[in-house]
Parts: structure tokens; C-alpha cells; sequence
């Protein structure tokens, strides 16, 4: 899934040429759907076709590796680095999505008589960000670690204190998203005091938590490291050559369910290094659409597990397919029953 800062589940993103494809996105939808108007919410793949006709940088949307319409023309070359690089490492990029279906009538073509003709209509929309933030701009931890769900933004505190670690971190257009470990760090003096989050991008300490809101945290960063894991969240960095500040944003202990808890951990792909030209990335010969599942690493054997059959997303929180207003969690091979709310 490709990142986005956006919150909520609104779809900003209009795509082109559904006109097309009308007989595909007909074919998603359920038996009975609402000819006056019917929403269906679901992901999409952004798969690059660099042997097309018409135009080498062409961005097409699919629905189960089906195409559905195309990025706009205008749009494709800002979005190749980050498309092409996820696809260069073995995965297809995902984004959430909806489908608006209607019959529209045709009033100009109307004799009076009996009903008007209908025609099926359907426009997909995409919940796409800023080409820039769609992927991090660092690897995840080299050690064990789970990545918690987003919750609500919380701010850093004392980056001031750090700012040879982390500046190196700000990039060019000054803002970025990227992972963030949380490490619980014991007071050294005072035997009254309590403990606090320490925060740090790629191992390095950036900040802290302040001590109120390192309390909410630590119940949970406790629990997974005695399972032998980081707590591994989303963070973003904004700010310039001299000073920058840093967000996470990531589920209190008091929001953890058992899943996050207990469950396995939910880990993404490494992927291949940042290429300044996108048409430096390996392409593999033929791109499908369907959705790579990376290999699962137990870290309490070091073994790897996994099966013959079609890949599946990796274990995280999706949207609920049921209810746009839920997350639910898919445990890298079917839904669960465990749901949350979505931030507002």
C-alpha cells in the first residue's frame, strides 16, 4: 500500500478512460447493485506499462489485475519513480479506491415514449497523495520488529537536542514520511523518575515522547519486546538545513488489540534503492497486477515459511471491505475479526 498522508478514506483522485473498460468494472460489482447509483470501496494496482503505444510513462489502473482506466496523461512522469521502484522489488503498488456505478440516461435520445434509454456509467476515483510522500525515506529496522497501526499524530519532543542525527534525515523538498522505532529509555538518575519513549529514525535518537504521553505508549512497547520486537511505526519530518521536527503517528497501548499484541508480526518489503531516473529500475519482463506476498520470517526460529499458490497482500490493516468507516486486520492470508475505527 502505497503511503499517504491523507486521513480519513475520502478519494481525491480522478482517473481517465473508465469509458473503456466499462465491461470489466461492471464485472466487480455484485449481483443486484443500485442502478440509480452504487458505491463500491476497494484497492487498486498502479502497474507502469513502458511498452505502451501511446505513451512509454503510462500508469494503468487495475482491479485484480484488471485494467479499469489509467493515471491522466499529465501525471504519470511524477508518479514513475515511485511506482516503477516498488515494482523493481518484486511487489505491485496498492492505493484504496472506490467505484461510483450508474445508468445514465440518455435524455437528448428520448422519443417521449415509454423509458428513456440507459447507458452504464462508472467513474473510479483513487485515494492518491503526493507522489513524493508515497514511500518512505528510509528502510525499516534491520532487527525484529511489527508495525502498529496509525491512530492519531503525535508530536516529538526536544529534536533540538539532536539535530546532527537528524537533519541528514530532512530531504530536499523538505518534508517526508518514513519509519520510526520507539524504545522505552529508563531514567538515569532519579530513582522517582519515570521512563520515556525514546524516538529514533534508522537507529539514531531524534527525540523522546514527553513523559505523560510516553505513559500511553509503554505498556505496549513493553509487551512486544518481550516478544523479541520493535514497535515500528509511521513518523513524518518536516523542516529545512537547520531545523526540522518530527510526527508519529501510531496506536496507544490502551488501542492495541490482540492482534497487535500477539498476532504475527505485520513487517513490508525492503525495497530497492532510491534511483534519481526512474528508467534505471529493472523492470520484470511482464507485470500482472497481482499482489506480491513477501516472504514471512518467524523470527523466533529464524525459519521461513510459505506455500504454493497465488500471492496475497501482507498481514497489516486495510480498509474494512464491509464498512469505509473501519479498518479491519488481514493476517497475510484471510480477514479476521478484528476491526477499528478510522482516525478522523
Amino acid at each position: 500500500m502505497l503511503w499517504n498522508e491523507q486521513r480519513g478514506d475520502w478519494c481525491n483522485y480522478d482517473i481517465v478512460g473508465e469509458k473503456s473498460y466499462g465491461t470489466t468494472i461492471r464485472a466487480l460489482l455484485p449481483m443486484g447493485w443500485s442502478r440509480d447509483g452504487f458505491e463500491l470501496r476497494r484497492t487498486f494496482e498502479l502497474i507502469p506499462e513502458p511498452d505502451n503505444s501511446h505513451d512509454p510513462w503510462a500508469i494503468s489502473v487495475r482491479a485484480d489485475g484488471r485494467t479499469v482506466g489509467y493515471l491522466p496523461r499529465e501525471d504519470c512522469k511524477s508518479w514513475a519513480n515511485a511506482v516503477r521502484r516498488v515494482v523493481a522489488s518484486g511487489c505491485v503498488p496498492v492505493v484504496p479506491g472506490r467505484i461510483y456505478a450508474y445508468d445514465a440516461v440518455h435524455w437528448e435520445d428520448w422519443d417521449g415514449r415509454n423509458d428513456p434509454p440507459r447507458e452504464f456509467a462508472a467513474t473510479v476515483q483513487l485515494k492518491l497523495g503526493d507522489p513524493q510522500s508515497a514511500l518512505p525515506i528510509n528502510n525499516q529496522p534491520a532487527v525484529p520488529y511489527t508495525i502498529i497501526p496509525r491512530s492519531a499524530i503525535v508530536q516529538v519532543t526536544k529534536e533540538d537536542e539532536h539535530s546532527e542525527s537528524l537533519l541528514k534525515f530532512v530531504p530536499e523538498t523538505g518534508y517526508g514520511m518514513l519509519f520510526v522505532s520507539l524504545h522505552e529509555c529508563a531514567p538515569a538518575r532519579s530513582a522517582s523518575a519515570k521512563s520515556v519513549v525514546e524516538v529514533r529514525i534508522s537507529g539514531e535518537r531524534i527525540g523522546q515522547l514527553t513523559p505523560q504521553m510516553s505513559q500511553r505508549f509503554l505498556p505496549m512497547i513493553r509487551h512486544l519486546e518481550s516478544r523479541g520486537l520493535v514497535t515500528v511505526c509511521w513518523g513524518d519530518v518536516k523542516g529545512s538545513a537547520v531545523a526540522a521536527e518530527v510526527r508519529i503517528d501510531g496506536i496507544k497501548a490502551n488501542e492495541a488489540d490482540d492482534a497487535v499484541l500477539n498476532g504475527e508480526p505485520v513487517t513490508l518489503p525492503v525495497l530497492v534503492a532510491n534511483e534519481v531516473d526512474p528508467l534505471l529500475y529493472q523492470l520484470p519482463g511482464q507485470v500482472d497486477g497481482s499482489v506480491h506476498q513477501p516472504e514471512r520470517r518467524t523470527y523466533q526460529t529464524g525459519g521461513q515459511s510459505g506455500g504454493v499458490g497465488p500471492p496475497l497482500p501482507p498481514a497489516s490493516w486495510y480498509d474494512d471491505p464491509g464498512n469505509p468507516r473501519m479498518l479491519r486486520y488481514w493476517d497475510g492470508t484471510q480477514w479476521t475479526e478484528h476491526v477499528a475505527p478510522k482516525a478522523e
